[in-house]
Parts: C-alpha cells; sequence; structure tokens
C-alpha cells in the first residue's frame, strides 16, 4: 500500500474533518463514547479478544472462503492482523488519520474481491464476542454495560459506513474508467434498446457519430442500422437478431456527408436476469484503409504495376471467360513483343525501358475498343484479345493499326527511340479453342512474322506447330550435345591472297546430330543466343581450339594465329579476359597467337563498355577483330576510337566484286580506311580467283574462304593442310604454304 494512499482515498472520497464530524454527530458517537471505549481498550488483554479463533473456524466452514484458508500459517497471520484492527477499534482515537488506515483497509478488501457480506460477518462475531468481554468487565454492572456497548455499536457502525463508502468508491471508479474507456475507444459502440421497435439508440460513443460522420447528439433516438432493411450486408445481422445470437457483418456505408466508408459490425445482444434480451450493444470498427488496401493489393494481383495493364492471370480469365460466352462472331488473339528491345535496355538503361514499354501499352490502348483487352505478360511481351470479330480482315487490320501505331518514333528524355513490333495472330475456334493453345499458336505465329521482317504480322498456319516444336527439339538437343562433348570444332585457313601461304586458322562450331545428320550454325546459333547457351557453347569452342593448337604445337605443325568468336553475351561478361587467360593458361598458348572476332553491331552497341573491354583483351596481348565489318553502320570517328587490330570484309561485299562497281568502291573504301588506321584486313567469303585477284590487288592482307579451303575437322585439316606443307600450296593453284 502506498505512503498516503488513506489520505488520497480520503480526499476522493470527500471525507474530510468536516465530514467525520458529521458522521459521529448523526450516530452520537461523542467524545463520552470515545472515553468509555478508551477505558475498555486499557481492560482488554494486550493479546488479543480471543474471539478469531471460532471466527475463522467459522469461515472454514464456508466453500468460497475454504480453499483460501487452507495453510495454517496465513491463517495465523490473518489472525494477528484481524486482532490488531479491531484493537484499534476501541483505542479511542477518532480523527483523520483514524478515518485513513480504515479506508486503506476498506479499499484493500475491495481490490482482492472480498465481498462486504464477509466483512458484516467479522463485525458481528467482533460484536458478539465483546459481549461477554464487556459483561465480565463491568460485572454485569447496567449502569456501565449499556452505555460501554453502544460506544461500541457506534464505532462498529461507523468503521462499517467507511467500508462500505469504500465499495461503492471502486465501483464508481471502475464505472467512471469505463466510461472513459468506451468513449475513448477508436471503435464505434453503440446501445440499442431491443425493447422497443426499430432498436432505437439509447447511447453511441463519439467514435460511432465519427464513422457515421454524424453531428454531435444527432443519432441517439434514432432507429439502430441493425434494423436497416437494405439487402447488402445486412442479412447475417437479420439471421443473427432472429435468433438471439451474436452477429457480424462488413457493411458498405454512405456517411451524412456523401463518403464511403467500409465498417465492420459486431452485434451482441444484452440479456436481464430472466433471460430475456432487452439490449444490443454494437461495435463498429472503421476498416474503410484496409479495404482499399485489398482493392489495391487486389488490383496488383491481377495488373501489371509498370504499365497499369491486366496482367497474365487477369488475361487468361478474361480469355475463358471470353470463350465460354462466345455466342456472336468470333474471337482472336493478338501476340506481340518490341523489335530489338533488349538494346534500348542495354543501351540506354532501365529507366528508358520502363518508360518506353508505358509508352508503348498507351498506344496500344488507343488502338483498340473499349471492350477489348490488352494485357502485358512480362518484360515486352504483350497480347491483345479481340471479341465479336466481325471477320478475319478485322483482325488483320487492328495488328497493322498496331504496328503503324508503334512504329512511330517514340522520345524519351531528350532519345528519339525507333520501335517497330512484330505481331501475331490466332483465330479462335480455327486455330485453339482453350486458351493455352491459342496463346501458343499466336505466339508462333509471332516469330514467323519476326522471320519474315520484323515490324509486320503473320496469321497463324498449322504447319508453324512443327516448326515449333523443332525448334524446342533442337533446344532440347542442343544442350544435351554441349553437356555431353558432342559439339565439333572445324578449322578453315586463313591465307596470304598474294603468295597463298596460311596466315592463321578459324575456329568454327559444326554440329553433328545424331539423327538429322549436320545442322547448320545458322539453325542452331540462334537458339544457342535466345536461351543462353552460346556462353558455355563459346568457351567450348575456344578451350577445344587452343587444345588442338597446342596438340599440333607438340607435333611440330605450327598454326601462326588461332581466330576464335565471341558472341555478344560472352563479350559482356564483366570477367571476360579472365576467362580467356584461363583457358590460354590451361593449353598453354600464347595470347599473342589468339585473336577473338567479334561483330561490328556488338562493339558500337555500347562504345564506352566495348572500349574497355577491348582495352582490358589487349593488354593481356589478345589481339581483336571486327568480324562482319561494313554491316554495322558505324562511322570512322566511332572506329578510330576502338583498340582493334583487324577488320574482316563481310562476305556480303566480297560476293559481288569485280563486277559490282557498289562493291568494289565498298571494298575498296574499307581497303584504304584500314591502312589510314594501320589495321590488318580479312576478306571472308573468297570463293573465286577473280575475286582473289582483285584483293591482291588491292593489296588486302589476308583472306579466307572456300577457295582455299572449306571449315573442316581437325584430323581432315591437318591432312589437307599441315601434312607436307611445305611442298605443296594452299588451295588449289600450287601457291606454297608458310606452315
Amino acid at each position: 500500500m502506498m505512503q498516503g494512499e488513506g489520505e488520497l482515498i480520503a480526499r476522493e472520497m470527500r471525507i474530510d474533518a468536516e465530514e467525520i464530524a458529521l458522521r459521529r454527530r448523526f450516530l452520537s458517537l461523542s467524545d463520552e463514547d470515545a472515553e468509555l471505549l478508551r477505558r475498555l481498550h486499557q481492560a482488554l488483554p494486550a493479546d488479543g479478544h480471543g474471539f478469531t479463533d471460532a471466527f475463522y473456524g467459522m469461515l472454514r466452514t464456508y466453500a468460497p472462503l475454504a480453499g483460501l484458508l487452507r495453510d495454517d500459517a496465513t491463517v495465523t497471520r490473518l489472525k494477528t492482523a484481524h486482532e490488531r484492527y479491531f484493537r484499534e477499534l476501541t483505542a479511542g482515537r477518532y480523527d483523520a488519520t483514524y478515518v485513513a488506515r480504515r479506508l486503506e483497509v476498506g479499499l484493500t478488501h475491495a481490490r482482492i474481491g472480498l465481498e462486504p457480506k464477509w466483512y458484516i460477518g467479522a463485525f458481528r462475531a467482533y460484536l458478539s464476542a465483546m459481549l461477554q468481554t464487556v459483561w465480565d468487565r463491568f460485572d454485569g454492572r447496567r449502569e456501565d454495560v449499556l452505555p460501554t456497548l453502544d460506544a461500541l455499536l457506534k464505532i462498529a457502525l461507523f468503521d462499517l459506513g467507511l467500508t462500505l463508502d469504500t465499495y461503492f468508491h471502486a465501483d464508481k471508479g471502475r464505472i467512471a474508467l469505463r466510461d472513459r474507456a468506451i468513449e475513448s475507444s477508436v471503435n464505434g459502440i453503440f446501445i440499442a434498446d431491443a425493447r422497443q421497435d426499430d432498436y432505437p439508440l439509447i447511447y453511441v460513443n463519439p467514435a460511432f457519430e465519427r464513422a457515421l460522420g454524424a453531428r454531435t447528439g444527432g443519432v441517439v433516438g434514432q432507429p439502430c442500422i441493425c434494423r436497416n432493411h437494405v439487402d447488402d450486408g445486412y442479412a447475417e445481422i437479420r439471421r443473427a437478431i432472429a435468433s438471439g445470437s451474436e452477429g457480424t457483418t462488413v457493411l458498405d456505408l454512405r456517411r451524412e456527408d456523401g463518403e464511403r466508408r467500409w465498417v465492420e459490425l459486431f452485434l451482441a445482444p444484452v440479456r436481464n436476469e430472466a433471460d430475456a434480451i432487452t439490449h444490443y450493444v454494437g461495435v463498429l470498427n472503421d476498416v474503410t484503409r484496409r479495404k482499399d488496401a485489398e482493392e489495391r493489393l487486389n488490383h496488383l494481383a491481377s495488373h501489371d504495376p509498370l504499365t497499369g495493364l491486366p496482367n497474365r492471370m487477369l488475361f487468361h480469365d478474361r480469355l475463358r471467360h471470353a470463350i465460354a460466352r462466345r455466342n456472336r462472331g468470333g474471337l482472336a488473339v493478338l501476340f506481340l513483343d518490341l523489335d530489338r528491345f533488349k538494346l534500348v535496355n542495354d543501351g540506354y538503361g532501365h529507366d528508358v525501358g520502363d518508360a518506353l514499354l508505358r509508352e508503348v501499352a498507351a498506344r496500344l490502348s488507343s488502338c483498340l475498343r473499349a471492350e477489348d483487352t490488352v494485357a502485358r505478360l512480362g518484360g515486352d511481351e504483350f497480347v491483345v484479345l479481340i471479341e465479336d470479330l466481325p471477320g478475319t480482315e478485322f483482325a488483320a487490320a487492328i495488328a497493322g493499326k498496331i504496328a503503324a501505331r508503334l512504329a512511330e518514333p517514340v522520345v524519351i528524355s531528350g532519345r528519339t527511340l525507333p520501335v517497330s513490333s512484330s505481331v501475331g495472330i490466332a483465330l479462335h475456334p480455327r486455330d485453339g479453342v482453350d486458351p493455352q493453345t491459342l496463346l501458343k499458336n499466336a505466339d508462333t505465329a509471332m516469330y514467323r512474322a519476326k522471320e519474315v521482317g520484323r515490324g509486320g504480322f503473320c496469321f497463324y498456319a498449322g504447319e508453324m506447330n512443327a516448326q515449333a516444336h523443332r525448334r524446342l527439339d533442337l533446344e532440347n538437343d542442343l544442350r544435351r550435345a554441349l553437356a555431353e562433348g558432342r559439339l565439333e570444332v572445324h578449322y578453315q585457313p586463313q591465307v596470304s591472297p598474294v603468295d597463298g601461304h596460311m596466315c592463321g586458322v578459324e575456329a568454327l562450331v559444326r554440329w553433328r546430330h545424331p539423327r538429322d545428320g549436320m545442322i547448320g550454325p545458322d539453325e542452331f546459333i540462334p537458339i544457342a543466343e535466345e536461351t543462353g547457351l552460346i556462353v558455355p557453347l563459346g568457351e567450348h569452342v575456344l578451350r577445344t581450339a587452343c587444345r588442338q593448337v597446342a596438340e599440333w604445337d607438340r607435333r611440330g605443325l605450327t598454326i601462326p594465329k588461332l581466330a576464335v568468336n565471341l558472341s555478344a553475351r560472352q563479350f559482356r561478361q564483366p570477367d571476360l579476359a579472365d576467362r580467356v587467360c584461363r583457358i590460354l593458361d590451361e593449353t598453354g598458348v600464347s595470347s599473342s597467337r589468339l585473336e577473338l572476332e567479334i561483330t561490328e553491331s556488338t562493339v558500337m552497341r555500347d562504345a564506352d563498355d566495348s572500349v574497355a573491354t577491348l582495352r582490358c583483351l589487349r593488354a593481356r596481348g589478345i589481339c581483336v577483330a571486327i568480324d562482319d565489318f561494313g554491316t554495322g553502320y558505324s562511322s570512322l570517328s566511332q572506329l578510330k576510337r576502338v583498340p582493334i587490330d583487324t577488320l574482316k570484309i563481310d562476305r556480303s561485299f566480297i560476293e559481288g566484286i569485280p563486277g559490282s562497281a557498289e562493291d568494289v568502291a565498298i571494298v575498296g573504301a574499307i581497303v584504304a580506311m584500314a591502312r589510314s588506321l594501320g589495321l590488318k584486313l580479312v576478306a571472308e567469303g573468297v570463293e573465286q580467283p577473280a575475286q582473289r585477284d582483285f584483293l591482291r590487288a588491292l593489296g588486302c592482307g589476308e583472306a579466307q574462304g572456300w577457295l582455299f579451303g572449306r571449315p573442316l575437322p581437325a584430323d581432315a585439316f591437318e591432312r589437307d593442310h599441315l601434312d607436307g606443307a611445305a611442298a605443296g600450296p594452299v588451295g588449289g593453284e600450287g601457291v606454297a604454304s608458310c606452315a
């Protein structure tokens, strides 16, 4: 018990000196009575009145208290406290200090739940015991016994009054706390009178009024919302009222100011002693934020966060329902992606790429009717659902409109980006009767559109499935062939067109399929690039070729230079130089004998990064060649920045020489440019002596092509170009080899 708590309680209960005097006067508890009690106190034994043994014996016969009094030590302690309490009753000082101590005891009893009846029982036992004590003390003299007993009765009633007041005070405190808690609750709380029609509200807290947007005091007396006859949300509440049970629901309410709010209502009946329902208490919880969050989550679950378009899941659902309800016209699925979108992401960053996708989404939506659906499946892939299709030509018109709209340049962050799209079209039911088949076939048609020329559209045709299956089979077989080391490396000589000396070899990958025979690189290299297999495939070619060169070195068959192609994916690896050097170290081939060939478009895609990578390679002593030069539209100002050693003239320019004036001019310009920049030249695709002679006259240093030798496996290459090579020419005209 806190020190001074009795005084605090006395102030809260307003029991001051004036109130104490008033209570004493009302009980006729006079100073003479106090003196009689002091005389009695002095005559009482110091070790107690002796009534507590019988009293606690009686308490143990009551079941509610017997369980609390099993411990003798506890009973002894309680007896001592009890004796002390009742000894103070006759001490004769009944001032504010006495009252404060009594209030503390009473409040303690109230806190521990000791009911007033047990408190009154203790006083009854005490007074009964004191009757005999007083009688014996005054030898039965009436003039002494009666005044003393009367004084004892007065002080006992004075104490009982204080005790009951502490119980009332505690109850009032609990009620006041409960009322304050209800008034302060963030949940709306109301009480409705179930004994009247429409269950009028007899109490509402401020949160209830805030939830409904009602003015203060404006809803008391109004019908309870639980009696609302609107169907939305109230059916469960009406069932609960009909069965006299609890009920809960979520209501879509309009506040008095017109604002929409979502409110969770919990309703419970209040019963009287006869078990009849007299009231209902309800709790309102404003769940508008939660409902809004749920709606946002539902939207995010079914829509693409970048463009706001429906996502794959929602599109599948709409397509499934469109197929189920189709009763007039047809429907079409258009599958499209952006041509060369990866170049935008790689060249300008994902922020620009994201902005481009948002613009594409807006343009697609502008090309469609309100009843059509456009969705983003992921990446740069979009799909369109056209319902109530009047005819095939309508789908073609929409596809053409989309292709034309997307072909318009897009300006983002001051950059003008060229955009185009390839569109595949699948029709229901001709090309499929379920969502999966329609999407797959539209995707297949889109790839065909890319093959025949980007920026257009293509309808699905049945034979495309066979091509798609072959592509998947080739991908699986390619993975297996790479894992099992069944890809071959062939070698093609690079020679001097002046004297036929072998200047080096180019390593080229070939795939001898166990069922389909030799598969050309034009068929499987695009698959490898798309799936990422090109990286391990490229390393396999480099390692195999270096091992072969090392083997030829061991046998005295020296190859001056080994040329190996690098894919764009390999070139973008941050640790490219380390990977290449590890292979050179493993095989013992000098870095100065390796020339890595990279396409012009790969180098020019991101010139700054390319320059850094090329410098790193050349710092390791590795030579670099630009392959297919002339097809990447690089300028002289770009080219002079790039640290390279060799230019390889693309075969498309060699085919027309010396008969085509245009090709002659282009090749002549390339040769002159390479000479001015101090670069070596290799001409690809030389198949005719006239081509060789023209290149020789221009001063082109190296050439390769079928005129000098086709790509061959290592053993065949060794037999045709290395064994006894010092005695014969490379190619078919008796030119001596330098090997």
